[in-house]
């Protein structure tokens, strides 16, 4: 997929016409159509205002897999959750929820500090982690997670969860399996 394809994708995602997006990008609809059919690409000094009129990165506008990458990206918010992406190069791969050669796990070491009493933080999975480490903190898992202990106020999972201790004040809810 080419940028121009890209951006004709987001634009229409957005539920815009060309001519809105020139006048965001003050440029004309014509450059706007020649970006969307291939024939010629935005100036490099546009691509900054362009992915940030999306809400994406500038690597997402030549992602070869933007649909997959623009659904994570719409998920996500401006804050302080520590997000786990699996990625190979620069794209963002949708992982299975059974681990394989082309799906493997991601193997994480949270810094020592992190997990004593006074640290707590937020942790989001898109694709399969395994920790030898607790969270000490809200934890949502889209395939899969396994770590010794998690220790959070709200625990969601669309996926796996496995640990040896699950101990949660608020709520859980899993569509899948929580040990």
């Amino acid at each position: 997929m080419t940028v121009g394809n890209n951006i004709k994708y987001l634009r229409q995602q957005k539920n815009i016409t060309q001519a809105q997006l020139a006048e965001q990008l003050c440029v004309s609809y014509q450059a706007i159509s020649k970006w969307e059919t291939g024939a010629n690409t935005p100036d490099i000094s546009l691509l900054p205002q362009i992915s940030k009129f999306f809400g994406v990165s500038i690597d997402t506008l030549f992602s070869e897999n933007i649909e997959d990458a623009s659904e994570i990206y719409e998920q996500m918010q401006d804050d302080d959750v520590i997000r786990i992406v699996q990625m190979r190069g620069k794209e963002i791969l949708k992982v299975s929820r059974v681990f394989s050669v082309d799906n493997p796990p991601i193997e994480i070491a949270f810094p020592r500090n992190c997990n004593d009493h006074t640290q707590y933080f937020k942790v989001e999975v898109f694709g399969h982690v395994i920790t030898d480490s607790s969270i000490n903190g809200d934890v949502i898992c889209h395939q899969s997670i396994q770590c010794s202990q998690i220790n959070g106020d709200k625990i969601h999972s669309d996926g796996d969860i496995h640990a040896y201790a699950i101990n949660c004040s608020g709520s859980i809810t899993c569509n899948a399996i929580a040990k």
